[in-house]
């Protein structure tokens, strides 16, 4: 992801792509590349030779890889190129080695840009119109359906299944297909039940302010799954949903200052059951990519240790902890939903934050199944389907999530 451009749009250079290589040439440390429309470019020479993933160089992505960086010299230099095969680069190296290339591929690489960079679709409330809702039985038996709800995930951070069975075995089960279940310190798959002796506040009654979970943690959840086992519609326990990336670029907008606070300074969260587990992270809250584009939210108010700063600072720290959480907590940017059983709330733990209104448990039991996967997991389950169902949506580079 790192040296991307922040806006492209377009498949990577994709009027390059249109017009076929015609000749190639060395040109000094470089290799000038000739298009049949008339225009031309460069490439590395180097890049060119590391480039080569033949049997005997190795397959990057396979990682069954020979060649290294280190055996590339700078003096490399290429003896001749042949274009004559539609599609197909051939090059001579002073070495005798020879190298054959996918024409597309090399025309894709000029000018070193590099693949089109995903654009999350931002919303706020206004989500109610736009979620993707897919129906259990299609996503667990159909791929060309999980693929689909892989793509609203990919856009929203956030997609609903409906129709899913009311029961504790199917939680796992349509999980699963999205990718392994993540294992944690409460069990692969968990029940939030309200109980008077909670251990954790999902198993209270009272209100939470949106938030994402288990930022304590080096590497935070990816994505959460929330199955409606019971609900008490109308009692409360309203579901109150919000896009960190939306929020991130308000205040990105709105007050500069303190978005820089928080993708720069680090803060404390921890989470201690005493003689059981004691975890600590320190991380930014809102992660960024080299191109300054935002990838990432880690923010849980119930979380946060007593932060460290100079005394010049720690006011400004707070200052853009409490101006988040006034966005966050702002209803115009808050997707408001009433789970009903046998629905699947499944969500982007680093980019979604989620909370809900309280309720009164004596009117009824609010339960709810969770499990999580890895981001990493579903976006490779979502490229691996994309090269069957749309080839084109599957190289984008997708945000990496709030790692730093």
């Amino acid at each position: 992801m790192l040296d991307t451009p922040k806006h492209a749009s377009q498949p990577r250079h994709a009027a390059l792509q249109a017009a076929p290589i015609c000749a190639m040439r060395t040109a000094g440390a470089h290799v000038a590349v000739e298009f049949a429309d008339g225009r031309s470019a460069k490439l590395s020479t180097r890049w060119l030779r590391l480039a080569c993933e033949c049997e005997q160089c190795g397959d990057t992505a396979s990682g069954k890889r020979w060649l290294t960086p280190a055996d590339v010299d700078k003096a490399i230099h290429a003896e001749s190129f042949d274009v004559s095969t539609p599609g197909q680069v051939t090059v001579i190296w002073q070495d005798g080695h020879v190298s054959r290339y996918d024409a597309v591929l090399l025309a894709g690489h000029v000018g070193g840009l590099g693949p089109v960079r995903f654009q999350p679709q931002l919303w706020d409330s206004d989500l109610a119109a736009r979620l993707g809702r897919f129906a259990f039985d299609a996503v667990v038996a159909d791929d060309e359906a999980l693929f689909q709800s892989l793509r609203a995930l990919r856009d929203h951070g956030i997609a609903m299944l409906t129709g899913v069975p009311a029961e504790t075995e199917a939680t796992a089960r349509v999980a699963g297909r999205y990718g392994p279940i993540r294992e944690t310190s409460y069990g692969k798959v968990f029940d939030l039940i309200s109980r008077p002796d909670a251990r954790v506040a999902g198993e209270t009654a009272r209100a939470q302010i949106p938030h994402t979970d288990e930022p304590f943690r080096y590497a935070p959840p990816g994505f959460i799954f929330f199955h409606a086992i019971r609900t008490g519609a109308g009692s409360g326990g309203t579901s109150l949903m919000v896009d960190g990336f939306h929020v991130a670029e308000l205040m990105r907008r709105r007050t500069p200052e303190l978005f820089e606070l928080l993708t720069r300074h680090g803060v404390t969260f921890h989470r201690e059951h005493e003689g059981e587990v004691f975890f600590s992270a320190e991380a930014h809250v809102i992660s960024l990519d080299a191109a300054g584009a935002v990838t990432g939210i880690r923010y849980n108010d119930r979380c946060l240790a007593p932060q460290w700063a100079p005394l010049d600072r720690i006011d400004g720290l707070i200052e853009a902890l409490a101006e988040l959480t006034r966005l966050v907590c702002d209803p115009q940017n808050q997707f408001q939903h009433q789970l009903q059983p046998g629905e699947v709330l499944v969500f982007d733990n680093q980019r979604v934050l989620h909370g809900r209104s309280a309720f009164d448990p004596t009117l009824a039991v609010r339960h709810l199944r969770s499990c999580n996967i890895d981001r990493d997991g579903v976006h490779s389950a979502f490229r691996s389907l994309a090269r069957r169902f749309a080839p084109g949506e599957a190289e984008a580079v997708l945000y990496q999530g709030a790692i730093f």
